[in-house]
């Protein structure tokens, strides 16, 4: 049996980050068992403890808090388990703010959600976004093998790597329990995903829901996620005014999301910077149109007048008008939920476990060409 260590240090229960990259390790192990012997090192937090989960064994690494010492001491940590474990195969799901360096004579290949490094000036500054773009770059060019989920990172990646790497395309999946959503409309725009302020554009949504509320007093919007600015986002919506009309719903039950998207008019996601995000392919198989920024790979997801619409980032006046489009217009609310449905449909976590499962063998193997498994990538 293939021993596997995965390295990621965002965790489903992790308060801090526990975005859709933990919850695709977990689909894709889960269903790997037998076939595969999983370990799954992720950074520790407040009440995280090692234990075994839909038989993947999880191991906590480096200390519990704060936030910023838990992901240094995990890097740390990680970086020697590369070195100095017992496996047959290791993945990094790579982020530049995860300071892990790779083993140089060790069967290990990175995950490439998305590179941080292009859009870091609006977070860092010119010579912030220069030594994170530096950075990044570097680890990347010390992979021989990159597994990513969207042909738009494959494009984005192949200048970066080193001569000889293999860049193979491994797709993510949508949970089954989306597609037995039923919809029943109620008053509400949704946000579901990580409440981080800026990576997913959470000022242009609450700057564009006033706009729009302003000529459409009867709607609200509804926040649900959890992350780092959940406090921040406290006080954000506190100052906006619009505390009456905006719920914010931190760590949300699964069976909670499922209610909140049967009644949404629209997922709403106004990020900055994504890779392939799984959150608007959720609500897509939930039948939910989607109103997206134009960034990442959203539009191998988002088929902008046919399963929701596409926006440019940092836009609210962009998103208010894409959200007055949607209320007004019941029909298209209708049909486009019907194609969304539809679309969804090519997200099938089996058939990403099995084509991550010869990524896996690849990495092992070692071999000299690679022809992998279809998958939605």
């Amino acid at each position: 049996m293939l021993r596997v260590l995965h390295c990621i240090y965002d965790d489903p229960d992790n308060p801090w980050v526990g975005g859709g990259g933990a919850l695709r390790v977990r689909e894709l192990y889960r269903r790997l068992v037998g076939e595969v012997e999983a370990t799954v090192a992720t950074g520790a937090f407040p009440g995280a403890a090692d234990r075994e989960i839909d038989g993947i064994h999880y191991r906590r690494l480096g200390l519990p808090r704060p936030y910023a010492a838990s992901r240094l001491t995990y890097g740390l940590a990680a970086t020697r388990l590369l070195a100095r474990g017992d496996y047959d195969v290791g993945l990094f799901d790579y982020s530049v703010y995860t300071p892990i360096r790779l083993p140089r004579d060790r069967p290990v290949g990175l995950v490439v959600h998305m590179l941080h490094g292009p859009t870091a000036g609006g977070r860092w500054g010119a010579p912030g976004a220069a030594l994170v773009n530096r950075v990044e770059v570097a680890g990347i060019r010390s992979a021989r093998w990159i597994s990513t989920t969207s042909r738009w990172m494959v494009e984005q990646l192949q200048p970066l790597v080193a001569p000889g790497t293999r860049i193979v395309p491994v797709g993510s999946g949508v949970p089954p329990e989306f597609t037995a959503v039923q919809r029943e409309e109620a008053d509400h725009f949704l946000f579901y995903g990580r409440l981080d302020i800026y990576q997913k554009g959470l000022d242009t949504l609450l700057a564009a829901f006033a706009r729009f509320r302003a000529d459409h007093p009867g709607f609200r919007l509804v926040i649900a996620g959890r992350g780092k600015d959940e406090a921040e986002l406290v006080e954000m919506i506190r100052e906006s005014g619009l505390a009456s009309a905006v719920e914010l719903i931190p760590r949300p039950a699964r069976a909670q999301v499922l209610t909140l998207m049967a009644g949404a008019l629209a997922m709403v996601m106004p990020s900055r910077l994504e890779g392939l995000p799984m959150a608007p392919a959720e609500a897509m198989a939930a039948a939910v149109p989607v109103i997206a920024s134009r960034v990442g790979a959203v539009e191998e997801i988002v088929i902008s007048g046919s399963t929701g619409l596409i926006v440019p980032p940092a836009d609210p006046a962009a998103l208010a008008a894409a959200m007055s489009r949607l209320a007004a217009d019941a029909d298209l609310r209708a049909a486009m939920s019907a194609e969304a449905r539809r679309s969804a449909a090519r997200f099938s976590w089996d058939t990403v476990a099995r084509a991550h499962l010869d990524y896996l063998r690849a990495i092992a193997g070692d071999v000299g060409s690679y022809s992998p498994a279809p998958s939605s990538a």
